[in-house]
């Protein structure tokens, strides 16, 4: 099995034939791949071109706070409400989006190797993903504000990388900028 980001990717358009695709048969098709790909498939769709789709950066923020809090809590197999699940994707718009995303996914390939081990492992991951959940929520009121959903959407992405390959510097790097994506809701609301 494939584990690179670009085989993700082609897993993600490849195993369908519809003209839509749910949110609950993306995520079902990566279940079995940990922490990871279950964050990174909602993220990139947030972060490419399919994010700036009405409503997919909330749905996108819902499903990324939900699959996080169950990791945080130590589930093992994520559980998210058939209104999630049953939300639709554009085939062709994510193939689209698929196809820019693989030449930076293919150059940030090269980067990644097993580093700081620690942030990938339980309770490390049970940490990150609480503090994920946090930043996943920012996408809802930041989707009002044209392309700001995309700090959030590039933090957790980049997390999500780091998880799937077990690199602790692209994990604490995602972190950083979900510390500025709380940042920029606190700003936005005038509460700092």
């Amino acid at each position: 099995m494939d584990a690179s980001i670009s085989g993700l990717l082609d897993k993600l358009v490849d195993e369908s034939d519809n003209e839509k695709q749910s949110a609950g048969e993306i995520i079902a098709r990566f279940e079995d791949r940990g922490f990871g790909p279950l964050l990174l498939i909602p993220s990139l769709i947030a972060l490419l071109p399919t994010g700036v789709i009405p409503g997919v950066p909330s749905i996108c923020g819902i499903t990324l706070f939900l699959i996080c809090i169950q990791v945080a809590i130590g589930r093992n197999a994520p559980w998210l409400p058939n209104k999630i699940t049953k939300q639709e994707i554009d085939q062709k718009k994510l193939e689209n989006a698929v196809e820019r995303a693989k030449p930076y996914v293919k150059k940030t390939e090269k980067l990644l190797k097993p580093r700081i081990t620690a942030l990938s492992n339980t309770p490390g991951k049970n940490i990150v993903a609480g503090y994920c959940a946090l930043a996943s929520l920012c996408m809802i009121p930041l989707e009002v504000i044209p392309f700001a959903v995309a700090l959030p959407a590039l933090g957790l992405t980049l997390t999500a990388i780091g998880m799937t390959n077990r690199d602790g510097a692209f994990i604490s790097l995602g972190m950083i900028l979900q510390l500025g994506t709380l940042y920029l809701v606190l700003k936005v609301s005038g509460l700092i």
